[in-house]
């Protein structure tokens, strides 16, 4: 026993025990550092598995984007083309443009040019036109007036030729009995009543003088028409039962519309009806005079208004031309139809 505890506690035991004690302990440190490192490793091996992972997914974004910027350099490049090829064709245009615009410049001076030309053409034609319609004017008077004095020469042959008949006749038997000379003088005064009647158509043909305007009843100017000229009794005149106020030349409307009915009553023959109507239209007044002779030839209605134009043997012409003449005087229209023969007349109210 005594030797078994000398050799436990002999130094070189002590020594290796200690040694021993140290490996251990620094194995176990090792251990222990090599358990860090390996943990450590598998850190960095996760963190470059993580990284190079992110590498790669950088990468093929990278590739994409750069693939994105290949294509957008050939959209690039594609469209760079077309510029080009468009940037051609404009030149083209411009140069084509340009060439139109020198050639619509040249023709605007030419048109230009010409219608200076046709202006100064034009001119010079409304003056020969004003000239030759003044000759005109002035031959067609001349003409009216060679017929006016053929016609009065005519028309009045026949009363100056009753008149110094019956003068005549009057003077060579001087103690004529009283009914004898009444029936002489009865000639000549009606004789001179043509001719007063032909004077007045001339003057009033000749001699268009203004209107007396004044508010008036179209009716009365009717019943003063009928009133101022002979009817026989075989002829019925109808007068409107209706009535209008206008703004008239009461002298001049009765002229017209006893002309009209004199030529009505000549007209039906000293027998038959004539009918006069008026109808108010707002702001106008509408009169017609219609008869029951035989009408009027479909050759001879364009003409009925012309002056000196007439299918009388003892007519002027100039009585319906003197109606239609104060009717437009006074803004309105006068018109003609037949079977039955029907003159319209439209006036306005407020003239």
């Amino acid at each position: 026993m005594q030797k078994s505890d000398t050799i436990d506690d002999s130094p070189i035991v002590k020594e290796l025990s200690s040694v021993a004690s140290t490996a251990i302990h620094e194995l176990e440190m090792t251990k222990q550092s090599l358990k860090e490192k390996e943990l450590e490793l598998k850190e960095i091996a996760e963190i470059s598995s993580l990284k190079l992972n992110s590498a790669v997914n950088n990468n093929q974004d990278l590739q994409n984007k750069v693939q994105l910027l290949l294509d957008l350099s050939s959209s690039l490049e594609t469209k760079n083309n077309e510029l080009e090829q468009k940037n051609k064709e404009l030149t083209i245009r411009e140069n084509t443009y340009n060439t139109l615009n020198h050639e619509l410049k040249d023709q605007l001076e030419h048109v230009s040019k010409t219608e200076k030309d046709l202006e100064l053409k034009k001119r010079f034609l409304e003056k020969k036109i004003e000239l030759k319609t003044e000759q005109l004017i002035k031959s067609k008077k001349m003409a009216i007036i060679g017929e006016l004095t053929s016609c009065l020469a005519h028309d009045f042959r026949n009363p100056i030729s009753v008149i110094k008949a019956a003068h005549e006749i009057m003077k060579e038997k001087p103690k004529m009995n009283v009914e004898k000379r009444l029936q002489y003088n009865a000639r000549i005064d009606r004789a001179l009543q043509r001719i007063i009647h032909l004077v007045n158509d001339v003057l009033g043909y000749v001699r268009v003088s203004d209107l007396e305007l004044n508010e008036t009843s179209l009716l009365s100017i009717v019943e003063s028409s009928i009133d101022s000229i002979a009817v026989p009794q075989q002829i019925k005149i109808v007068k409107p039962s209706n009535d209008c106020q206008i703004r008239c030349d009461f002298r001049k409307l009765e002229a017209v519309f006893s002309n009209i009915l004199t030529n009505s009553i000549q007209a039906v023959d000293d027998e038959g009806k004539i009918e006069v109507r008026l109808s108010d239209e707002g702001d106008s007044v509408k009169i017609e005079i219609e008869d029951e002779g035989p009408g009027i030839a479909k050759s001879v209605l364009p003409n009925i208004f012309e002056p000196l134009f007439t299918t009388k043997n003892n007519g002027t012409g100039l009585g319906l031309s003197i109606c239609k003449t104060i009717i437009e005087q006074h803004d309105g229209t006068i018109s003609v139809k037949s079977n039955p023969t029907t003159f319209t007349i439209v006036l306005p109210k407020n003239l």
